[in-house]
């Protein structure tokens, strides 16, 4: 777990705000990827099922990227034509 600890400014004599300081944690723990690993074990995945998560993703991106080559005019290498 992140630690964040409130900033002090000399100048001023004044510590971080609670919305600065709870900003910053917020920000940590996105960085550290903490949100995400626990929304991702909030429910177990069988290993296949991750597996087919994965496959599919590819699959989708691959498909995609099939539709901006055709889009910009470079069709696709798959049908034997270049």
């Amino acid at each position: 777990m992140p630690s964040v600890t409130p900033k002090y400014n000399a100048k001023s004599r004044q510590t971080e705000s609670f919305d600065g300081l709870l900003r910053r944690f917020k920000k940590a723990c996105d960085n550290a990827g903490i949100i995400q690993e626990v929304r991702d074990r909030q429910h177990y995945e069988k290993p296949n099922q991750v597996k087919h998560k994965k496959n599919q993703q590819i699959k989708r991106k691959n498909k995609l990227e099939g539709i901006k080559r055709e889009k910009m005019g470079l069709g696709s290498s798959r049908n034997g034509w270049y």
